[in-house]
């Protein structure tokens, strides 16, 4: 799988999930069908990007792991923004939920004023890629955690969403539902065998003596 064909598949989902475009309110969200597809494929081609970063563990193991790391960093996104415009901009008071507390579409607390990674709130709205990247961040370190406390596997999105691997089972079922639906309808294996091939760059023709003796006697 490669970024182009991973980011066309989540492009997909995002597409038939919230069609672009529709948001009305607050008016920060408003903009033309054709600005809100450009957008979501920057969202897209920005989650696949950090997901396919070898420099970055997947939080899935087997096939396609980064893959479904991907899906999760888009099933998070949708359900803690929409892919709104005026949370992926940070445009307007209704952007930042629990009283200002939370930023991006990733919806995720700054404490001390900085991330572990050392991005301020204001770095993870202008940078998409700092706010995927800080989301992973954060499961991978909760998958670790829940799992060593004898948690199952899927705990790590408790964490995320309440701190606790024990907690909120409801929004966190909730979301594993969308996840789950969205590999079902929309397969990673078919994704995978859409990415196109890259082509073998050709030789350059070498001419024979012949054909050079030929044209030598042509210019006399």
């Amino acid at each position: 799988m490669t970024v182009e064909s991973l980011s066309a598949w989540l492009l997909s989902i995002m597409l038939a999930t919230i069609p672009p475009g529709k948001p009305r309110w607050p008016k920060e969200a408003r903009e033309s069908a054709e600005a809100g597809r450009a957008r979501y494929a920057q969202i897209a081609r920005t989650i696949a990007e950090v997901s396919m970063d070898e420099d970055e563990s997947p939080i899935f193991a087997g096939p396609y792991a980064r893959g479904k790391t991907a899906a999760l960093l888009l099933t998070i996104s949708f359900h803690e923004s929409h892919w709104a415009r005026h949370i992926d901009l940070g445009l307007g008071p209704v952007s930042r939920r629990g009283g200002g507390r939370y930023h991006c579409m990733m919806q995720i607390a700054v404490f001390k004023k900085k991330t572990p990674e050392g991005w301020t709130a204001k770095d993870l709205v202008k940078d998409r890629e700092k706010c995927f990247r800080r989301g992973l961040h954060i499961l991978q370190r909760a998958r670790r955690y829940c799992m060593s406390k004898k948690y199952g596997p899927r705990s790590m999105l408790n964490l995320y969403a309440s701190g606790h691997c024990d907690h909120a089972h409801g929004p966190v079922n909730k979301r594993w539902r969308t996840y789950d639906k969205w590999l079902a309808e929309y397969p990673l294996a078919k994704a995978d065998k859409k990415a196109p091939k890259k082509k073998k760059k050709k030789a350059p023709r070498r001419e024979t003596k012949a054909v050079w003796s030929s044209a030598r006697r042509r210019e006399a």
